[in-house]
């Protein structure tokens, strides 16, 4: 038998053994990662109401944190859960509309993987330390009601004030894009723009909360934080009496008793033709105000009537003297022993004061822009008050003072960035989701991501080998078999022409 009989054969015997050597490559698991959403919810416990948040993420993390996307929000109607402590029993039922409203907007499939947390701060820290069977009677009550809900309940916390400034600041970076940042492709990139420090204004107190170093961090005072594969070292420096309203309440307090004798006191830092009817006794309470000594201390039911004058150079000179007797503030404390300031750091207002300035006095310098803002009458506030729906005539009057606070803490070497709205950044509807989104991307590191599924797969590399190999035997086979056709159909027309030949 000649080779192109054998070749056939052989041919087949060649397959048979690259079909042996494919089932012998080593395959790896290839994994399949599902792109549908995943949620969270925390309700956020504060001194005025409770909020339930929505949030929102895809199933992958990066550097073991998830980038959470978008969010929604219901405000619980009622009092604020603390008021519930004397009738535990009815905290329950307060959030039954909010967590059948979030039962409607999440797939009702993915209800029990849905994890729900619940932080409580002021109103609560306060009742704990007041009264902590009460405290503790409310938690309980709360645990009940929300773990025979549909969702996946982890469980109620109170947030220490530390925490509570620490989870802000990771918003507000988060949110600003300097912990990470998109590319032009899509894809997740290292940010720019650096860690910021934040300054948070409130109603009693201001907070000051960046990064520190190691060294010079007090341990049990600062927050430990594991995000996108960093940890970070978060101190805040709490200011009480410093907050919006105790500011207001110090200045008056001192204007008073300057005043103690006159029924009109005037005062400079209100805008011109503003004017309020103030009882002495709604001021001076609390350990925030301090009465001076060395002049006579004014009725307790005395009402002063207390008229703007729109003085910036005056104001400037008051809210800097209550700086200088503040005692209670670290910001303004000289003693070596105080936490190391931040100076490298700039950091970003969390204060309606501080947009209100720089929609109506935007200025590179901050001085004249608070001189500007101070300089404004009744009339040209009311008329800037048209454009701010949320915001009272009164919350405006405040203004001046809360931008002269700011600006005396940036001469101490705080360094502030206005170009970036804090505020407008967590914006949602009518509400405004500070903490809670910095608590969630926190406790998504304990999240596990889910389990993908996988299919067996071979290297690129081998796999095209392997297909070039299948195409050359395939195609040497066809043409092989198209050849001995060739071949016997000419042998057999040859042997006919013969056959008629020989007759």
């Amino acid at each position: 038998m000649s080779w192109r009989e054998l070749l056939p054969p052989w041919l087949v015997i060649v397959a048979g053994l690259t079909g042996i050597v494919l089932l012998c490559v080593s395959t790896k698991d290839v994994p399949i990662v599902p792109l549908r959403s995943k949620y969270g919810l925390v309700l956020d416990a504060g001194p005025s109401r409770t909020i339930l948040f929505i949030y929102q993420w895809t199933t992958t993390k990066a550097n073991k944190t998830r980038v959470i996307k978008e969010c929604s929000s219901c405000t619980v109607q009622g009092p604020e859960i603390s008021n519930y402590s004397h009738s535990p029993q009815k905290v329950g039922k307060s959030l039954d509309a909010c967590l059948n409203w979030a039962q409607s907007k999440i797939p009702a499939e993915q209800h029990s993987q849905t994890p729900l947390y619940l932080g409580a701060t002021t109103s609560t820290r306060q009742l704990n330390l007041s009264h902590p069977t009460r405290s503790d009677d409310l938690l309980a009550a709360l645990t009940v009601a929300l773990k025979s809900s549909p969702f996946d309940f982890q469980g109620v916390q109170i947030l220490s004030s530390p925490d509570e400034e620490a989870f802000n600041w990771v918003a507000v970076n988060y949110v600003l894009e300097n912990f990470f940042k998109y590319d032009w492709r899509g894809q997740m990139v290292p940010s720019r723009n650096g860690i910021a420090g934040v300054l948070s204004i409130g109603g009693t107190s201001t907070q000051l909360t960046s990064t520190v170093e190691e060294r010079n961090q007090i341990t049990k005072e600062g927050v430990r934080l594991q995000l996108y594969g960093q940890t970070h070292t978060v101190y805040t420096h709490h200011c009480p009496c410093h907050g919006t309203e105790q500011l207001r309440s110090r200045l008056l307090s001192m204007l008073m008793q300057e005043q103690s004798s006159a029924k009109t006191v005037p005062n400079p830092c209100w805008p011109l033709s503003y004017s309020q009817e103030v009882q002495w006794n709604s001021v001076h309470t609390g350990p925030c105000t301090v009465s001076d000594d060395t002049v006579d201390i004014p009725n307790p039911d005395h009402v002063f009537n207390i008229t703007g004058t729109s003085n910036p150079t005056a104001c400037m000179r008051l809210v800097q003297s209550l700086l200088n007797s503040s005692s209670s503030c670290s910001f303004f404390n000289n003693s070596p022993k105080r936490a190391a300031k931040p100076l490298q750091t700039r950091f970003l207002v969390m204060s309606e004061a501080m947009d209100f300035l720089k929609k109506t006095a935007p200025s590179p310098d901050l001085g004249q822009a608070v001189n500007k803002l101070c300089e404004m009458s009744v009339k040209e506030e009311q008329h800037q008050l048209a454009k701010e729906s949320q915001t009272s005539l009164d919350a405006l009057a405040d203004y001046c003072i809360v931008s002269a606070f700011i600006f005396h803490l940036s001469t101490k070497g705080y360094v502030f960035d206005f170009n970036q709205s804090v505020q407008a950044a967590f914006q949602i509807g009518d509400t405004s989701s500070m903490w809670t989104l910095g608590y969630l991307l926190n406790l998504t590191n304990t999240i596990p991501q889910d389990s993908p599924t996988f299919l067996k797969g071979i290297d690129s590399g081998v796999w095209s080998l392997l297909l070039i190999l299948f195409v050359v035997l395939l195609t040497g086979s066809f043409m092989r078999i198209s050849y001995r056709v060739m071949v016997k159909e000419n042998s057999s027309s040859n042997r006919n022409s013969s056959v008629f030949d020989d007759n």
